[in-house]
């Protein structure tokens, strides 16, 4: 009963650190749009890094955030 508190607390901070990091990356794409102020070429080559590192870590703040939240319950 406890580790599946932890567990569904931790996969709900993950969810909502995926949401976060789709929010955060749109954003980015968004501001790119209105403000082009990095050259194209620039944007091509960090973006396929950046990325994915972004959902990443925010994910794993989220699942961690999650998991910390689980542990109060208990």
């Amino acid at each position: 009963m406890r580790t599946s508190i932890l567990v569904w607390s931790a996969v709900g901070g993950a969810v909502v650190g995926l949401i976060v990091a789709a929010l955060v990356v749109g954003a980015g794409v968004l501001l790119h749009l209105v403000l082009p102020a990095a050259p194209a070429r620039l944007l091509a080559r960090t973006a396929p890094i950046t990325i994915p590192l972004v959902v990443a870590l925010l994910a794993l703040a989220g699942a961690v955030l999650g998991y910390l939240e689980g542990r109060l319950k208990l």
